[in-house]
């Protein structure tokens, strides 16, 4: 043990010398030899200056770390106290109850260290990523003993929200749209100092979908809906364990991949009429259930408007049929028109002549 020693007397003055014996009778046993420390003074004997105290160890880390810049690690090395009454002098006697000669600090992943000059100390450590870190440390006493400090995690924050970069698809890239929609394929990536596993929620048509990524490429397959066609956004945000966000958001344009056909049946192009008005009857076909096509219309230029008939057996519009009132004689341009389930559009013209 490492000695310091503290004098005191009940009244503070120094102890005074001891008066001399006489000497012992011829013949007398001679008294035992007294113990020079005791440890139950007696009553009226000052008061222990202090508590005694087991050596220990602890851990004391910053409370923000970060990646990459060196984060002081401090490891207190408790040497302990033991208070010991000394009878002889009237005092207490501190020792330190250990002597250290190394410290040792592990980091789990990261390094370990071994200082030969012991006692603690504060030690530099890089933490490479994002996370949580379990650190250990140890005092090594002269006898070779081993007190190890309660074990620490260390969390290291990341120096800022996620960064990701959206390879595809390209802002305002154009994406052909069939009866069932369209798809787009949403590739990601990411470097190796995210803070994983990143929860990527994409947004498309007002609905999100989230899934855990933990880098460094990420590929998935959107389906749109079918409507509207024109501009349309796709939004990826990526959040990190510690709740960071970033978000980055591209158009695509919704182009009819398969926009709906439409013919005309033959009829008559130039008829004599008896009375007025004249009803005009069309059929045809159009690409139906191919195109997704919803509804068939018509136009007279100059004229009236108005909605064909599903004649299909199916219901898909397949064959059409169309009644059209033409008011007076002369020439009558017109054009029927298919709308499929995007609101894209296919047409077809004809005209007539009537007379009296």
């Amino acid at each position: 043990m490492v000695k310091k020693n503290t004098t005191t007397t009940a009244d503070g003055a120094q102890p005074a010398p001891a008066a001399a014996k006489a000497p012992a009778p011829s013949g007398a046993k001679a008294p035992a030899p007294s113990r020079a420390r005791t440890a139950a003074p007696k009553l009226g004997t000052p008061r222990q200056p202090g508590p005694n105290r087991a050596p220990s160890v602890t851990i004391r880390p910053p409370s923000i770390v970060t990646p990459a810049a060196p984060a002081p690690i401090t490891v207190n090395a408790d040497a302990g106290v033991q208070w010991t009454w000394l009878p002889a002098d009237l005092s207490w006697d501190e020792e330190q109850v250990v002597r250290y000669v190394e410290t040792l600090l592990d980091v789990a992943g990261v390094e370990s260290m071994r200082d030969h000059t012991g006692g603690g100390g504060t030690y530099p450590v890089r933490f490479p990523h994002p996370g949580d870190y379990a650190l250990t440390a140890a005092g090594v006493t002269d006898e070779g003993a081993h007190i190890s400090a309660p074990p620490v995690t260390v969390h290291v924050t990341p120096a800022g929200p996620p960064v990701f970069n959206w390879v595809s698809p390209a802002d305002g890239t154009v994406v052909d749209f069939g009866p069932g929609g369209g798809q787009v394929t949403v590739e990601l990536a990411t470097g190796p100092d995210q803070y994983y596993p990143l929860a990527v929620g994409i947004t498309k048509d007002g609905t999100t979908t989230t899934q855990s990524f933990t880098g460094s490429r990420l590929v998935t397959t959107l389906v749109l809906a079918p409507a509207p066609l024109g501009p349309r956004t796709i939004t990826v945000q990526c959040a990190d364990p510690d709740g960071r966000t970033s978000s980055q958001t591209r158009t695509i344009v919704a182009h009819d991949g398969t926009p709906p056909a439409v013919t005309i049946g033959a009829f008559p192009t130039d008829v004599t009429v008896t009375s007025l008005p004249f009803l005009l009857t069309l059929n045809g076909t159009t690409s139906g259930a191919q195109s997704g096509v919803t509804g068939v219309s018509y136009a007279v230029s100059s004229g009236p408007s108005g909605q064909a008939q599903d004649t299909a057996a199916a219901g898909d519009w397949s064959t059409w049929q169309a009644r059209i009132p033409l008011p007076t004689t002369g020439r009558f341009d017109f054009t029927i028109t298919a709308t499929d389930t995007r609101g894209g559009t296919g047409s077809a013209s004809a005209s007539i002549n009537l007379h009296l």
